[in-house]
């Protein structure tokens, strides 16, 4: 191998060797950084999709339990007879007694229809307090402190959840209860509200909702609106406590993500005021990052020298019939077809030698059908930009015969839907009359939008067309000049009371010769300037003015390539006139 790389010294095989070795070292680093870092970039995108989905899900669960909470305070709300006890009338001391122990008997059923509440409790604006407590028929809020209870009452909100909080039901006293409460009306005085219904719950089932990470340092918590936290799992840091400061003092609608020192810190903003914050440390993607360094360096170091040797011994069998092929393809690349070359090799570089004498017997076939492919080409393209200037008048056609019938006017409303047909059948020909037409048969169809629009709008406009019937015979791209009048029409004339449009076509120099001039409100320089530059270069747009112009002006081109002109001159309040010429052949 040393002999052969000596006798390379001065030949182009030795410029090959060291080019392909310098440029494989390049490439090689260059596609194992970039695969290491399109991994790590990857992997860290697919972990804030997983987080994003823990997010989501655990924002659902905790949404399903307060739709749960809701349906069960709806269904203690609905009872017919915890309605008739709650009609607010004046009754004795004894009935009042009765009540009580009435209402307490429906709300504890229902009170033991789930495990997580502890008590059921109704507070009433009239000032009447009821429970499901027997031992405590009046009010639960008369021991300890019941800032949350005044705090809840003056939000008087539809739904919301206080903080943990004590409770003393049943002489037990609870040290970790939320309360969910809920206004309610009675459908017996049709009175929209009448109190709240408090749902005592153990603040132990909204933490078998909150999500446990087993990575260090995760955390999780439910919020509710005043900004404490319902439940919560994992240790706050110090970063968790200045993020929770800020997230207090701003609310954010939906799901967020926000990238912190140390990991990602993943708000959502739930219903009836909850939040779900977690955070989820960047460790794991540290630690993965770094191996997939590791491993490309190893792979880059070992795969270096074996290609470098590889390289070496595979430049003796194909510099000389890459050679070859480089000297023919370039007598191809002058003109010369009549090249043709033997190779006695069976392997691939034999197999492309007899697949370069194939291209050259088919390359002038190519060239033929080239030419074909392209004209099929600008007629695919053609439809396609013709079927970009129907919707819009569609649309604003149909509105207009659904707005006559709707005003009793149907014969109007019959008689714009013939002529819409009849400008359909005209507009949807398929194949080359869908896009080819006579100048005859373009003034006709103009004819009948005109016709259509004065039905839409009598007595706004009127259209003036000086053509001479010697140019009707001859061919010209189908709707050019109806999107022109429409733009005239809608965004010219019918800005007064009345206008003139004039249509005015006649021959010159073998060149159609095209003058739409109208009398409405015209235009500034700029805005001339502005559809001038849109006509120069296609993009999408919703305006009508551009969506005309861009359109008819590229079908020009397609058909006329540069032969022909489009000039637009306007003055602001006198009008404005549109010039086209091109071939009368294309």
């Amino acid at each position: 191998m040393i002999n052969y790389i000596a006798g390379l010294k001065s030949s182009i095989g030795m410029k090959f060797v060291v080019t392909v070795i310098s440029l494989l070292t390049f490439l090689i680093l260059i596609s194992y950084g970039f695969s290491a870092w399109y991994m790590i970039h990857s992997m860290q995108e697919k972990m804030r999709e997983d987080y994003e989905g823990v997010l989501s899900f655990t924002a659902k669960q905790i949404e399903k339990y307060e739709n749960d909470l809701r349906q069960y305070a709806i269904i203690i709300a609905a009872d017919k007879d915890l309605q008739k006890e709650l009609i607010d009338k004046k009754i004795s001391e004894a009935q009042s007694v009765k009540r009580s122990k009435n209402i307490y008997s429906i709300l504890r059923e229902y009170e033991l229809l789930r495990n997580d509440c502890v008590c059921i409790e109704l507070v009433l604006w009239n000032g009447d307090v009821y429970t499901s407590d027997a031992s405590n028929l009046n009010s639960l809020h008369s021991v300890g402190d019941d800032s949350w209870f005044r705090q809840m009452m003056e939000q008087k909100q539809k739904r919301s959840f206080s903080g943990a909080h004590e409770l003393i039901a049943r002489n037990v006293c609870y040290n970790d209860i939320i309360t969910y409460a809920c206004n309610f009306g009675n459908y017996y005085t049709n009175q929209e509200s009448v109190g709240e219904i408090l749902l005592h719950i153990n603040q132990a089932s909204f933490e078998s909702l909150v999500y446990e990470s087993s990575y260090e340092f995760s955390w999780c918590a439910i919020l509710n609106g005043s900004g404490e936290i319902l439940a919560e799992s994992g240790e706050k840091t110090s970063e968790i406590r200045e993020y929770m400061d800020s997230a207090n003092d701003k609310k954010e609608d939906g799901l967020k993500i926000t990238e912190g020192k140390n990991g990602y810190f993943l708000f959502g903003q739930l219903k009836n005021d909850l939040r779900l914050i977690m955070f989820m440390p960047d460790s794991r993607l540290h630690n993965e990052g770094k191996n997939i360094f590791l491993f490309f360096l190893l792979l880059f170091l070992v795969s270096l020298p074996i290609s470098s040797i590889v390289v070496i011994f595979i430049s003796r069998q194909l510099i000389n019939p890459i050679t070859a092929l480089t000297n023919a393809a370039r007598k191809i690349s002058e003109g010369h077809l009549d090249v043709h070359l033997h190779s006695e090799n069976t392997d691939e570089i034999g197999t492309l030698t007899e697949i370069f004498n194939g291209m050259v017997v088919s390359l002038e076939k190519q060239m033929r059908d080239l030419m074909v492919a392209e004209r099929e080409r600008a007629d695919l393209q053609m439809s396609i930009l013709m079927a970009q200037i129907n919707p819009h008048f569609i649309y604003n056609t149909l509105n207009s015969a659904i707005y006559l019938s709707k005003a009793g006017e149907t014969q109007k409303a019959e008689q714009l839907l013939k002529l819409f047909i009849q400008l359909l059948q005209n507009n949807m020909k398929s194949g080359i009359d869908g896009i080819i037409t006579t100048l005859g048969e373009e003034i006709k169809d103009i004819e009948t939008y005109v016709e259509l629009q004065q039905i839409r709008y009598p007595g706004r406009f009127k259209m003036d067309i000086q053509a001479d019937e010697i140019l009707y015979s001859y061919a010209m791209p189908r709707l050019i000049l109806q999107p022109l009048i429409e733009n005239a029409l809608n965004h010219g004339v019918l800005s007064k009371d009345f206008g003139v449009i004039v249509l005015t076509v006649y021959k010159r120099d073998n060149y159609f010769h095209i003058l739409l001039e109208d009398d409405g409100e015209g235009m500034d320089e700029c805005k001339i300037q502005e559809i001038m530059k849109k006509k120069e270069k296609r993009r999408h747009t919703s305006e009508i003015h551009s969506i005309s112009i861009e359109n008819i002006c590229h079908r020009l081109s397609l058909f006329y390539k540069d032969a022909y002109q489009f000039e637009v001159e306007s003055e602001v309040e006198k009008g404005t006139v549109i010039k086209i010429s091109f071939p009368l052949e294309y």
